[in-house]
């Protein structure tokens, strides 16, 4: 007898519940086209019979996941927690190297003023998780996240800082006149005032017979010293 708090529900019972008839009945067509074709009762469908030997069942759905889900919370979780501990483990193995070169640093140490402080200021605990001059470049790498300069970025980084080197001898190239100064620029003004000055041409003209003309062209213009011979 229910209680009277309870919700009623209806529920509907049928003859053969788990339609036993039907997958006993060796007489339904398509199993009879499937035998014709080499199946037999036992083996999966497919090529290599890799199928499902069991019939469809039905499957109760009480969450909001999408279908063939199979969420695990707990496992996510627990490989989070693995990787979180990981990370804890490698703080905790490369803690305490490479501090030559940071020792030499004065850094501002929030443990070290809590000891030297008369009144309590902050608790041990507090202070050596806030306090982060004790922790390497890799610690703080692994802590907030930055990913760590590949060998190959760090050579590149040095090759362009690097001062270049370069062969003076080879490149400079020298050469030694035997002129003086004013000699050279004596001839460098005769080069200029030429290159200013309309070109000049001389024409020696012989006498010329009789019934011969001479047709002198200019095509641009020229200073002309004409001479009869």
């Amino acid at each position: 007898m229910s209680m009277l708090a309870d919700p009623r529900r209806k529920q509907k019972w049928s003859v053969d519940p788990r339609n036993s008839a039907w997958s006993n009945d060796d007489s339904k067509f398509g199993q009879k086209m499937l035998e014709r074709m080499g199946w037999s009762k036992g083996k999966g469908l497919g090529r290599t019979e890799q199928g499902s030997t069991d019939h469809i069942k039905v499957k109760v759905k009480n969450n909001s996941f999408g279908l063939g889900t199979n969420a695990s919370n707990e496992d996510n979780w627990i490989a989070h927690q693995d990787d979180f501990n990981e990370l804890l483990t490698q703080l905790n193995n490369c803690h305490g190297q490479n501090n030559s070169s940071e020792d030499e640093q004065k850094n501002f140490s929030l443990e070290e003023k809590s000891k030297t402080s008369k009144k309590r200021v902050h608790y041990m605990k507090f202070t050596k998780g806030k306090d982060l001059s004790s922790r390497t470049e890799t610690d703080l790498n692994c802590i907030f996240g930055k990913r760590a300069r590949s060998t190959k970025d760090q050579e590149q980084t040095e090759e362009v800082t690097a001062p270049l080197e370069l062969d003076t001898e080879s490149i400079t190239k020298t050469v030694t006149s035997t002129l003086t100064m004013q000699q050279y620029f004596a001839q460098r003004m005769a080069r200029m005032k030429k290159a200013r000055d309309p070109q000049t041409v001389t024409l020696s003209i012989s006498p010329l017979s009789s019934g011969q003309m001479l047709f002198l062209i200019a095509l641009k213009p020229l200073r002309l010293q004409v001479t009869i011979i």
